[in-house]
């Protein structure tokens, strides 16, 4: 499996757009932890900056479990 990515930071607005997702929802899901972003340091005042490479790789880890776990209840039929 390849995959690819444009760039490895977004900012909220544009996880929104690409996700479907309100901003809202995206920032709550950065406030429960859902989402990974970039480091500020203290007083940095520049958009938040979600990681894309974390959230592909977790998504690539997901689909591995789903197809292992697909692969395992077919043995057993």
């Amino acid at each position: 499996m390849q995959i690819a990515i444009d760039t490895p930071y977004v900012t909220v607005n544009e996880y929104s757009r690409r996700s479907g997702l309100s901003d809202t929802a995206v920032r709550k899901q950065i406030e429960r932890g859902g989402l990974l972003t970039r480091p500020k340091r203290e007083g940095d005042t520049s958009s938040v900056l979600i990681n894309l490479v974390h959230s592909v790789l977790e998504a690539a880890e997901q689909a591995e479990r789903v197809r292992s776990s697909d692969k395992k209840s077919k043995a057993v039929v």
